[in-house]
């Protein structure tokens, strides 16, 4: 059974000299060059979302690490509003910090 696929028309700009050279070589099928280069372009970019959110994820458990070790070394529920005004103050006093 024969499949109708429907193709989307794109235009697209190149410089003068780059269609002079695409002109010398007729055999070749540019639609399908162009075709598969954006595939690929469109797998690399696939790749590098999924890289990306791997990365959040990780960055994302990270800082509730963070957070709990500093809930427990300010005994509470971390704030980081807290802590700065707690380190200005020490900063700031003779004191040393606790």
């Amino acid at each position: 059974m024969y499949m109708h696929i429907h193709m989307a028309q794109l235009t697209i700009r190149l410089p003068d000299h780059l269609k002079k050279q695409m002109r010398r070589f007729k055999e070749v099928n540019w639609s399908e060059v162009m075709r598969k280069a954006i595939e690929a372009r469109i797998l690399l970019e696939m790749d590098r979302i999924r890289r990306d959110r791997s990365s959040m994820i990780e960055a994302a458990r990270r800082q509730d690490e963070i957070a709990k070790t500093l809930t427990s070394r300010y005994s509470g529920p971390w704030s980081g509003v807290e802590v700065i005004r707690h380190w200005r103050k020490f900063r700031y006093s003779s004191s040393t910090p606790p």
